[in-house]
């Protein structure tokens, strides 16, 4: 699961460089468009890459962090069984011992 979300990631951020390629062309053509358009064009598209770059990571750290508390929630799960069983070994102990 985990493999498959980096897998994921790595296909955005390839996916986000040629974006960055594709815009950086952009730019360097001439636009019909006033050029005092383009610079906030440009800001407002690489404001927003970056917001997007942010939510991905920050996806992906939560992805991480659920696999983390998932393997957790088993592992006390395994514990508690075993306390348990323990417990009852333990207090199954006293009647064994009586017939000795």
């Amino acid at each position: 699961m985990l493999a498959a979300k980096e897998e994921q990631l790595r296909e955005f951020q390839e996916e986000m460089a040629a974006l960055k390629e594709n815009l950086l062309a952009d730019e360097k053509e001439p636009c019909c468009l006033p050029q005092r358009c383009v610079p906030k064009d440009t800001c407002r598209l690489h404001r927003e890459n970056d917001q997007i770059m942010t939510n991905l990571e920050q996806w992906v750290t939560n992805e991480k962090l659920g696999n983390d508390l998932q393997e957790q929630v088993k592992y006390i799960a395994k514990l508690t069984g075993e306390k348990e069983h323990s417990h009852s070994q333990v207090t199954h102990m006293p009647s064994v011992l009586s017939w000795f």
